[in-house]
């Protein structure tokens, strides 16, 4: 028997007897049924909203069966639905070898406890740091959130010491350090090898607006306040420029609302979530830099993808990035929250694209070396 189960919250879609998955978690199913004979995939699944046409259709990968878990808005949401977990994955322990989980994904501690199966646990970000980055929240909110979940990250801790350990980025694993949990870090991507292609955009012939771009999910823990302000300080400063906002979360009707409120529409455009590959990485070569104010997170796996589309990078000092990338070398970082330092960047680009293309240059060349799909998911599961 050369079985795996996955335990995941990736929110499938259904229509009738179809199951829909995001793009990314596509890749990484697909990698993972090459391995294995059969693939359990226990996931929450959506049927209350319309397939997203841009989803691929889980049903041309054969060896993949899904095992529905109700559908789960939060944390909170997820506790109310333990019995469900439960059964799912007690059905499924007997029919495979071992379990991958991800945390902070609901009751990713189950197969090692409950039902000593061996597990692979991928810690691929933090939910209590990024719960004290929630703006939106007071002190006191923040402190109950934390408190109600410390019971289930006491229960993952005591899991993750009886099983193989994975984080994303080396800061998750100096954390773990403390609990006397040992881990390998480990990049996130998407990329293919095969796919990382020359030539790279000429950003010199880049004229007109300057293109600036944002990828990823529009929370407070993702620096949104500080986009904000960005755009405002770039209009300030009557600097030409057009700014693509791609995704969706729980801060979208608020930079909804701060556009029009401060006369941004034509500098700022909300495409919401785009699933289509192609079309992602078609904005990515029209645009000349990738900004990620991001306060809070594992190894950002959108900043890789733009350096794999020849698109420089300018970032806060996030998780995995110092660790993975070089100031000047490879990337350009400012301070959390600290717009002075973006525009500084965006003014040097607008002076001498060179620098920026050497280093662009040098960070395509170290994702194809070592930050591609297959190094990722070949170090997590040759672990059994």
């Amino acid at each position: 028997m050369n079985n795996i189960a996955l335990l995941t919250a990736w929110n499938l879609q259904k229509e009738e007897d179809c199951y829909w998955i995001a793009n990314t978690h596509y890749c990484y199913l697909e990698f993972i049924s090459k391995k294995y004979d059969q693939v359990y995939l226990i996931s929450t699944v959506n049927e209350k909203i319309g397939v997203n046409k841009e989803f691929n259709n889980l049903n041309t990968l054969p060896n993949v069966k899904i095992m529905a878990l109700p559908y789960v808005s939060s944390y909170i949401s997820s506790q109310k639905k333990v019995l469900a977990f439960y059964k799912i994955i007690k059905q499924v322990s007997a029919e495979v070898d071992f379990f991958y989980t991800r945390v902070p994904d609901p009751f990713c501690w189950m197969p090692s406890l409950l039902f000593g199966k061996k597990t692979i646990m991928h810690f691929v970000g933090d939910a209590i740091d990024a719960t004290k980055y929630n703006e939106k929240w007071s002190s006191i909110k923040k402190k109950i959130i934390i408190a109600g979940y410390w019971p289930n990250y006491w229960l993952t801790l005591k899991a993750a010491k009886k099983s193989k350990v994975y984080t994303n980025g080396g800061h998750l694993a100096e954390r773990l350090k403390k609990y006397k949990i040992d881990a390998t870090p480990v990049i996130s991507s998407t990329i293919r090898k095969d796919s990382l292609t020359l030539p790279l955009p000429d950003l010199l012939s880049h004229t007109g607006k300057l293109r600036l771009i944002y990828i990823g999910y529009i929370r407070y823990a993702k620096g949104m306040h500080c986009l904000m302000n960005l755009w405002e300080e770039l209009h300030r400063q009557h600097i030409d420029f057009h700014f693509d906002m791609v995704g969706n979360g729980e801060m979208f009707a608020d930079i909804e609302t701060f556009i029009n409120k401060n006369s941004l529409q034509s500098y700022v455009t909300l495409h919401g979530h785009i699933d289509n590959r192609l079309k992602l990485n078609e904005m990515l070569r029209k645009s000349d830099l990738f900004i990620f104010p991001s306060l809070s997170e594992g190894s950002p796996r959108v900043v890789i993808e733009a350096m794999a589309q020849g698109i420089p990078v300018v970032s806060t000092p996030v998780g995995s990035l110092p660790h993975s990338f070089a100031e000047k070398e490879d990337i350009r970082f400012f301070d959390y929250n600290d717009v002075d330092g973006i525009v500084s960047v965006i003014n040097e680009y607008l002076e001498n694209k060179k620098p920026f293309l050497r280093q662009r240059d040098n960070a395509f060349e170290k994702v194809k070396e070592n930050y591609t799909i297959e190094s990722f998911l070949s170090q997590i599961f040759k672990s059994f």
